[in-house]
């Protein structure tokens, strides 16, 4: 059953084509001309459109040309009394499949109708069994200088066996980048592995990373390769490196130096010839003043730094990465929606996306679901807002690295909040406390304790 559209500005014709096709187990949506029409396609999704040539004054060749322009992957066939060439091959051009002249046998258009849909179906099936992994791992969409800068450094740094280490906020893209990198270095005909190094339990991370011999634990029935063997070859993409224990640190920056790992439950070492891309999304230099990574193995990893910037600061790639995530998102879900209306992209361009490139996907996918028409408008944009990203904060930064405690950062603000308070009401402290919602007296403690001296705020009100 396919939904299809007659656009016709002859009544009887109309009717006629509505029944045999609604026989046929078809719905059917009728236009007179070329305003119905487009209305339609904008409201709803269309498998296939059958339009008169001559519309009375119009021309259902504008209507063809409308659809191209807009994007719309509607099938359509040209009905004409005119079976010129001319006509014929620029209805084609404009993207018509097929076209039957009048008079025409029911029959004869209802078999055009089946095989028409059923080239359109297995076209969409055969785009989607094609391009699902292209799709999902091969295409990195970068219209902004910024990312520009990031795949000329990809491809510089892709046929060299260095160390990378990718940085910048989560759902950037890091692991696009890492597979990136491997398709274009010589290792890129070899296995491409990944692990999330934060997303499992600790004592499960050497065991993935390196493997196990039969007996090496209760429960290990058999022995297992690890992800850095089976990655021979090829490349092993770490994500978010920071997370893992310092004693796997360790293990890791031996592996690195000298390409021998011991499986837990061996009493032989083992090598691999494996190229290691990292990832964290983590200020890297605050982690190692920290301790949380350790810096020899930062340097180690560190051969190449590859910093790809959030999406708010790449607002060129934000239209063009919410039309890629449109055209994979109707192909998954069957659905023809062709484009994103004025408004909705407006809408798109003026959010910050804290959640980077991987919350655009989930607002373009959760809006094919939802959109009932042919384009997808801004109500059907849902955004499910957290937190707007945060500013760096210097003080803030103070704190992580451990040069204040939670005690002086606090005191600090407290301080700031209070001058301010005073600054705007001129020194007068019971405006001041007014404003801040307490009481003069707890103004007058809470200047005691944070000002090492009050005399500047000691007049009365």
């Amino acid at each position: 059953m396919a939904r299809i559209l007659i656009v016709d500005d002859d009544l009887s014709l109309r009717e006629v084509l509505e029944i045999a096709l609604s026989r046929a187990r078809h719905q059917v949506r009728l236009a007179a001309d070329l305003a119905s029409a487009w209305k339609i396609l904008e409201r709803e999704s269309v498998d296939l459109a059958l339009v008169d040539l001559r519309l009375g004054t119009e021309s259902g060749l504008e209507l063809l040309r409308r659809m191209h322009e807009a994007g719309l992957p509607t099938p359509a066939v040209m009905i004409t009394a005119y079976a010129d060439t001319k006509s014929a091959m620029e209805a084609i051009r404009l993207g018509a499949r097929d076209y039957i002249a009048k008079p025409f046998e029911l029959d004869e258009l209802l078999l055009l109708v089946e095989r028409t849909l059923e080239s359109a179906r297995l076209e969409m099936e055969n785009a989607l069994l094609k391009g699902e992994l292209h799709d999902r791992y091969g295409t990195v969409i970068a219209h902004s200088p910024a990312m520009g800068h990031v795949l000329r450094l990809a491809e510089r740094i892709a046929p060299t066996p260095i160390s990378v280490l990718i940085t910048g906020e989560s759902g950037t893209g890091k692991e696009l980048i890492a597979r990136t990198i491997h398709r274009q270095s010589p290792r890129g005909g070899g296995p491409f592995l990944a692990i999330n190094c934060g997303g499992l339990p600790e004592h499960l991370v050497e065991s993935e990373l390196f493997g196990f011999r039969k007996g090496a634990f209760t429960g290990a029935d058999r022995s297992k390769k690890g992800l850095v063997e089976m990655a021979n070859g090829g490349t092993l993409f770490l994500d978010e490196v920071a997370e893992l224990a310092p004693a796997m640190q360790v293990k890791l920056l031996r592996f690195l130096q000298e390409r021998r790992f011991l499986p837990l439950g061996a009493t032989e070492e083992c090598s691999a010839d494996v190229r290691i891309i990292a990832a964290t999304n983590r200020p890297v230099e605050e982690e190692v003043a920290q301790g949380s990574l350790r810096e020899d193995l930062y340097y180690r990893l560190s051969g190449v730094r590859v910093h790809l910037p959030p999406l708010r600061e790449r607002q060129e790639d934000i239209l063009p990465l919410a039309e890629h995530f449109l055209r994979r998102a109707c192909a998954e879900q069957k659905r023809s929606i062709s484009a994103f209306s004025e408004g909705a992209r407006t809408k798109l361009l003026s959010y910050t996306y804290p959640g980077n490139v991987r919350e655009l996907e989930n607002i373009v996918e959760r809006a094919v679901a939802l959109e009932t028409g042919r384009v997808i408008r801004p109500e059907s944009l849902i955004i499910y807002e957290t937190c707007a990203p945060r500013a760096h904060d210097p003080e803030l930064s103070r704190l992580w690295s451990g040069q204040i405690n939670l005690d002086q950062y606090l005191l600090e603000h407290e301080r700031a909040v209070l001058q301010e308070a005073l600054a705007k009401t001129g020194g007068h402290k019971g405006k001041a406390a007014e404003l801040l919602g307490i009481s003069f007296r707890q103004l007058r403690y809470r200047l005691t304790k944070t000002m090492e001296k009050d005399e500047d705020f000691s007049s009365e009100p």
